[in-house]
C-alpha cells in the first residue's frame, strides 16, 4: 500500500515558494484520492518563546483524509502516530511532497528510508527556498535509495 505525505502546507509558510505549488499539490492529492492511497497531512509546530504555534493548513489545500498529524522536529517520524497509521494500513511505500525539500521533506524521506519504506520525492510537488542546496541534497537522498522524480 502506498501513502502520500503532504508536508507543512500551512498558512504563513508559502510566501517564499512558487505560487502554483498548492495547485500542483492539489492535483497530486486528487490523484492519490482517486487511487485510494492513504493521504496524511503534516503540520509543523513552531517553538516560540511563549510556547508552541501551529498554523492551520492552507485554506486552498484539498483535504481528502482525516489523517492530520503535527510534528515538533523536521521529521514527521517524531510523531509516533505516523508509524501506527502506516502499520495499520500496511503501507510499504511513501511519496513525500510539500515544503521544504531541503529540510522537513528531506528529513522525513531519510527517516522513512532508514525504516525500510520505499520512498519517492516527486520534485514538481516539492517547494524549495534554496535550489542550489537542494541539488546537492538530491545526491545524498539518492545515495540512501530515495527516488527523486
Amino acid at each position: 500500500m502506498k501513502a502520500l505525505l503532504v508536508m507543512d502546507i500551512q498558512t504563513g509558510y508559502l510566501g517564499k515558494y512558487d505560487e502554483t505549488l498548492v495547485e500542483r499539490i492539489n492535483q497530486r492529492i486528487e490523484e492519490a484520492f482517486e487511487q485510494k492511497e492513504i493521504i496524511i497531512y503534516v503540520k509543523n509546530a513552531k517553538k516560540l518563546r511563549g510556547g508552541v504555534k501551529i498554523d492551520d493548513l492552507e485554506k486552498d489545500l484539498f483535504i481528502r483524509s482525516s489523517y492530520i498529524l503535527t510534528k515538533g522536529t523536521a521529521s514527521v517520524f517524531s510523531n509516533e502516530k505516523l508509524e501506527q497509521i502506516l502499520k495499520k494500513n500496511q503501507v510499504t511505500e511513501l511519496e513525500i511532497i510539500g515544503i521544504d525539500g531541503n529540510s522537513c521533506v528531506a528529513s522525513s524521506a531519510l527517516d522513512a528510508s532508514r525504516r525500510g519504506y520505499q520512498v519517492t520525492m516527486p520534485c514538481e510537488y516539492i517547494g524549495v527556498k534554496n535550489s542550489e542546496r537542494f541539488e546537492a541534497r538530491k545526491a545524498l537522498l539518492a545515495e540512501q535509495g530515495i527516488v527523486l522524480k
